[in-house]
């Protein structure tokens, strides 16, 4: 499990990096944020929800109601996330509330680093140093010839910390629950988020099937597929690596955008790209390697 836990945990930061453009889809078929993200969110608690009916009795319990109603307030997270991403794009442009996202690197290692009581690597603060200066070049910021609003900085600052809460919940909080058990319960969190601030503006509802449809795509890609991989493989990654890992979304949002939208990716876009590939790359097989040489100088 720890070998391939890299792996999943980075094809469900990935799989974050392509709702963005999915969504930007939608909007071209006339469906509402509204209706978007109320649909992905119901789904994805169904989908889970039917999961968990599967499971063995053992494996759906919860030892308490304490734990269980942790793990619904932990997956709020998820559903402010989105919420604050998508009330910042208003004020800001993409570019400015990306790397604004991308806070939640640093945040999230720091969070870990007071839960734990134990300060960041060498590695892993190269690692998001690094990090930083990739996000700036992959979102085009640089240079900045714009005004910028701090309404709009704000939202999408509060929107990394909820997505460095959201990765610091699924390695710690439910630790002893089935993973299915506890994807089910914070997709549960985040849809009582998502309905109770935007469903009051989901009115007059149109084009409910089309709604429907892309709610069923963006919901595997933003909460199916990367909850399930956190949830399984997040507690299986060392302290801090987990965060430098899920930049991996930004990457991710380019790439695609440049395959399902036809956006333009420029040299200094592809050379920040570049930069974050490496730092989770050298953050993952740094350890490993130094790692072996010890064995090798003990043997």
């Amino acid at each position: 499990m720890k070998r391939i836990a890299p792996l999943f945990v980075a094809l469900g930061a990935i799989s974050y990096g392509i709702p963005g453009s999915l969504f930007k889809m939608a909007h071209g078929d006339r469906v509402t944020d509204s209706l978007l993200l109320c649909a992905t969110f119901l789904i994805a608690f169904l989908v889970f929800s039917l999961g968990r009916c599967l499971l063995n009795p053992s494996n759906r319990r919860v030892p308490d109601h304490k734990l269980k109603w942790l793990v619904v307030i932990s997956g709020s997270s998820m559903g402010f996330t989105n919420t604050f991403y998508l009330l910042s794009l208003a004020y800001v442009p993409v570019a400015i509330a990306a790397v604004m996202m991308m806070q939640s690197v640093w945040l999230s290692i720091a969070i870990s680093c007071l839960v734990h009581r134990k300060g960041p690597t060498v590695t892993q603060v190269i690692s998001v140093i690094t990090i930083l200066l990739g996000t700036i070049l992959a979102t085009g910021l640089f240079p900045l010839s714009q005004s910028i609003s701090w309404k709009g900085m704000g939202l999408s600052f509060l929107s990394a910390l909820a997505y460095a809460l959201t990765i610091q919940f699924t390695g710690n909080v439910g630790a002893n629950l089935h993973p299915l058990t506890k994807a089910q319960l914070m997709s549960g969190g985040a849809l009582i988020v998502i309905l109770v601030i935007w469903l009051p503006t989901i009115l007059p509802v149109h084009h409910l099937a089309t709604g429907l449809a892309w709610g069923g795509i963006t919901s595997f890609f933003a909460m199916l597929l990367p909850l399930t991989c956190f949830s399984f493989f997040m507690p299986q990654l060392p302290l801090g690596i987990g965060p430098i890992i899920s930049s991996l979304e930004l990457p991710a949002s380019v790439v695609f955008a440049f395959i399902l939208l036809g956006e333009t990716v420029t040299f200094t876009q592809i050379i920040g790209v570049i930069l974050i590939v490496l730092a989770v790359v050298v953050t993952n097989l740094l350890p490993l390697r130094l790692k072996r040489q010890y064995q090798k100088m003990n043997l």
